[in-house]
């Protein structure tokens, strides 16, 4: 089974007649008018309101069932001084939001503590021993965070003993909990907005009204410890998420909590103007290696501390368990990715691969990594005393919970949604799993589904692009989920030069023909692009838009999401071309300033008249392998080429590579 580089472009269509309208009245440029549109926010109302909108404009907290009668009970507690307990969840958005009620509450000078249950031995949610536990403690009120929404049973076996309040974010089941009181905008009933609040969205809402019945002011502090929770869930980064994401986002670069300016330093951000990317990928899996590999109790310690060097100290120990959590990782997926290569065809539907004691608590990462090499729906099952521990990701049109329904007989428990699950198996079930899930993939899939989509949001001239139009299109940050960073298609553009760049030589610059200075285009570990494209050629790409600031200039720079050839250059390496070429190459040695080493363009740019960029590179792998040339890298980063004396003449070893570089 091979990874497929062909790609599908969606590209949006628009309203007209609405963009015009948006760059009428609210004086945006066209394209950025086409990106609110595509977003559906063409009315300019919605428009201004996504723009501009303030914390001021956040819906009333009191807005949400349930929670008049919540904050009655928590001020009742911290009145008569009873033990307040914090129950929270071990991702990061139940971490911020454990931090987060926590922090408050201390605030209010309650009586209040926190518990987070272990990822592995508790598992998910509220649980019958862990409140036993609470109730013998002698706390009187248990608030959860992120959780309970589904634990009707467990809430109802101490609902005499013990006063809960639920806040959570999660679909409602049928059966809400009995609790003192249920607070959640997805509960039946709760006529709230905003229904994309994430679990410490809901905890910043009840710290709001608390602190609003206490002072009449609005509640406003901890707003980093939200937006970084509020990312984390990958809610969408619309309507109050927005608004709350932005200013959080503000606060830590101006004023940020000691534990996420320590975790700011130890991840290398600091001084860096910070983005969601920076939260979601750099940020984030530092706090969640806690819960994945030790305790998240030890991420809320970080968040909640008010001595420095604890946070220092906290932070360089999370940096530690995260490069841990790398490292299994990448075990884990390496060993993954070559059983799905073995697997061959059978994983050509679905990829189901399974390991002795591969730790449960990454394995959803690796079958992320998985389904964005392969695009397949995918499921990595951890082994353990017989029994499977499953995660799920799968591609846009295979909703993979109801896939594992089609299986439920051979399941022991399942749950989650369309794009990511969970399961637990019997391990003698996992290959009848296989072939059922390949069964239901051919029934409900079409080839087609498994090509990646590359949604393009408008097409762009590259005289359009500018520095200017990168900061009205950096208007419409945060990016996130339900606002993503906005892609455009260049359907027609020709390279100037390709090169690689990197410590490593992992990722390619891409130098695009304009009528001025040549546009860069970058392409993260593009590498392979560099036996791709080549100069002169016309291309066609799919690119994000950033600004590069260099020795004090800025100039506009093109991230490659997607790139092809109009045209494909074909290449025949014959015996006569090589021989040709093994001249040029020790005719630029001979006359190279240094002649021990060159670099690959300059040999490129040299080679005979009679053969295409491509076959001069192909050309010099052949050298390659052969000895004549090794490749090194200089102290600043150039590939360079190093010529090597051989003494058998080029006409009797030729022959030893020539099929393989032939196409």
């Amino acid at each position: 089974m091979k990874q497929s580089k062909e790609r599908r472009w969606r590209i949006a269509t628009g309203d007209t007649a609405e963009e015009e309208r948006l760059v009428r009245e609210i004086g945006v440029y066209p394209v950025v008018a086409k990106l609110l549109v595509n977003r559906g926010l063409g009315s300019v109302k919605d428009a201004a309101a996504f723009l501009r909108g303030t914390m001021d404009e956040l819906p009333d907290p009191f807005g949400l069932k349930g929670m008049e009668k919540a904050v009655a009970t928590i001020e009742e507690a911290i009145t008569n001084k009873v033990p307040i307990v914090v129950y929270g969840d071990y991702d990061v958005d139940g971490i911020t939001a454990t931090s987060l009620l926590y922090r408050f509450l201390k605030r209010c000078e309650a009586d209040v503590t926190y518990y987070i249950p272990e990822r592995q031995s508790e598992g998910y949610g509220l649980n019958e021993e862990a409140l036993e536990h609470i109730i013998e403690r002698g706390v009187g009120l248990v608030v959860t965070v992120d959780c309970g929404i589904s634990s009707y049973d467990i809430v109802e076996g101490v609902r005499q003993r013990l006063q809960m309040i639920i806040t959570d974010h999660h679909n409602a089941p049928d059966q809400i909990p009995r609790a003192a009181a249920v607070v959640n905008p997805k509960q039946p009933g709760c006529m709230y907005e905003d229904k994309n609040l994430s679990g410490v969205g809901v905890a910043f809402k009840l710290c709001q009204a608390i602190w609003h019945r206490r002072t009449g002011l609005s509640y406003r502090e901890d707003l980093d410890i939200v937006a970084l929770g509020t990312i984390a869930d990958v809610v969408p980064l619309v309507g109050e998420n927005r608004i709350i994401v932005r200013e959080g986002l503000r606060k830590m670069e101006e004023s940020p909590n000691l534990g996420i300016e320590a975790l700011i330093k130890v991840a290398g951000l600091e001084g860096r103007k910070l983005n969601a990317g920076h939260i979601g990928f750099t940020l984030a899996p530092r706090l969640n290696a806690a819960g994945r590999v030790t305790h998240a109790t030890r991420a809320v310690e970080l968040l909640t501390t008010t001595d420095p060097q604890a946070a220092v100290a906290i932070a360089e120990e999370l940096q530690a368990t995260n490069t841990e959590r790398q490292m299994i990782e990448r075990s884990i997926y390496e060993e993954a990715h070559r059983d799905v290569l073995n697997q061959g065809e059978s994983a050509d539907k679905v990829i189901v691969v399974a390991g002795e004691e591969w730790h449960p608590g990454v394995i959803g990462i690796v079958a992320s990594r998985l389904v964005e090499e392969f695009y397949r729906p995918t499921l990595v099952i951890s082994v353990h005393d017989g029994v499977g521990k499953g995660s799920c990701r799968s591609i846009e049109n295979c909703n993979i919970y109801e896939a594992l329904k089609s299986a439920e007989d051979l399941l022991i428990q399942f749950g989650g949604h369309r794009q990511a699950a969970g399961f637990s198996i019997a391990v003698e079930n996992i290959p009848a799993l296989r072939e059922r899930l390949t069964a239901y993939c051919e029934e409900h899939l079409s080839s087609e589904d498994y090509v990646p989509i590359v949604d393009i949001d408008a097409l762009l001239e590259t005289e359009e692009i500018t520095v200017e139009l990168v900061d009205q299109i950096e208007t419409l940050e945060p990016y996130g989920m339900g606002n993503s960073t906005p892609v455009f298609a260049l359907p027609k553009v020709t390279v100037r030069d390709v090169y690689l760049m990197g410590q490593q030589k992992n990722h390619c610059k891409i130098l695009l023909d304009t009528e001025g200075a040549p546009l860069d285009a970058i392409a993260w570990q593009g590498e392979a692009y560099h036996r791709e494209i080549f100069p002169n050629q016309t291309v066609k790409m799919a690119v994000t838009l950033q600004k590069n600031e260099w020795q004090g200039r800025i100039s506009p720079q093109l991230v490659i999401q997607d790139i092809s050839p109009m045209e494909r250059q074909r290449a025949r390496l014959t015996e006569n071309g090589l021989r040709e070429m093994y001249l040029v190459v020790k005719s630029v040695f001979r006359s190279a300033t240094a002649p021990r080493y060159i670099v690959e363009n300059e040999v490129i740019h040299h080679h005979p008249a009679n053969q295409s960029d491509r076959e001069a590179i192909l050309s010099l792998d052949v050298f390659k392998e052969l000895g004549i040339l090794k490749e090194e890298t200089s102290p600043d980063g150039m590939m360079l080429y190093r010529w090597c004396h051989i003494k058998e003449k080029l006409e009797l070893i030729t022959s030893l590579t020539f099929l393989k570089y032939s196409s």
